[in-house]
């Protein structure tokens, strides 16, 4: 029985994990910053660019 709930809570740490790493990759491939929301140097460096 022990085995089972094991087996099962990898499975979820491992679904979990798989789930974070394709919505990072997901918001990478549309032009946002994949590792955080806030409002950085390099977000307002590219903004400037881009009015440029």
């Amino acid at each position: 029985m022990k085995l089972i709930i094991n087996v099962i809570i990898i499975a979820a740490i491992i679904a979990l994990a798989f789930y974070l790493l394709v919505k990072t990759f997901q918001r990478g491939k549309q032009g946002k910053c994949a590792a955080c929301d806030y409002d950085c140097e390099i977000k307002k460096l590219a903004k400037n660019k881009k009015q440029l």
